[in-house]
């Protein structure tokens, strides 16, 4: 059986609880907020699950758990899979 599926590249920002994605960029007009999402262990090529949105951003990585700023959320972009 053949089945297709689309990925796509969005901000973490969009995922809601439960989602997953890979990070595929760092985009953030200020440096100072790349470098605290590379220095919390996230680059390009990282799986992440989003766990919470509220009260504070949390994502899981096959490490640990991270907190995120706004901030860093609206840099990361992650692909997704859609069937």
């Amino acid at each position: 059986m053949l089945t297709s599926s689309i990925i796509a590249a969005t901000s973490l920002n969009m995922l809601h609880a439960g989602d997953r994605g890979v990070i595929a960029r760092i985009q953030d007009s200020d440096p100072t907020v790349a470098d605290q999402i590379r220095r919390l262990g996230l680059s390009p090529g990282i799986s992440i699950t989003l766990e919470q949105r509220f009260p504070r951003l949390i994502v899981q990585t096959r490490v640990s758990s991270v907190v995120l700023t706004q901030a860093m959320m609206q840099a990361i972009y992650v692909r997704t899979r859609t069937c």
